[in-house]
């Protein structure tokens, strides 16, 4: 369970840059330093979103891979319902 929970914490944290990153981008739109790292802690955010998802399931709407598996969202537990 540690690595699920250590995933999904790493997801946090991501998120959260993103946030502030783009708080400080709406304020500096031209801060080419800003934009680079925005870039960088986007794409691993979504390649640990993927990741996450490719072993536990998706956090949702869209990670679900209707073709691959059918409407796995209603699958539980959800990540919010205190697994993670």
């Amino acid at each position: 369970m540690s690595d699920k929970n250590d995933l999904m914490k790493k997801i946090r944290q991501l998120d959260f840059a993103m946030i502030e990153l783009g708080l400080y981008l709406d304020n500096h739109p031209d801060c080419s330093e800003a934009l680079e790292i925005y870039d960088k802690v986007s794409l691993s955010y979504l390649c640990a979103k993927r990741e996450y998802e490719n072993q536990y399931g998706p956090l949702c709407y869209d990670g679900v891979d209707t073709a691959k598996n059918g409407w796995t969202w209603i699958e539980g537990p959800w990540p919010w319902e205190g697994e993670c």
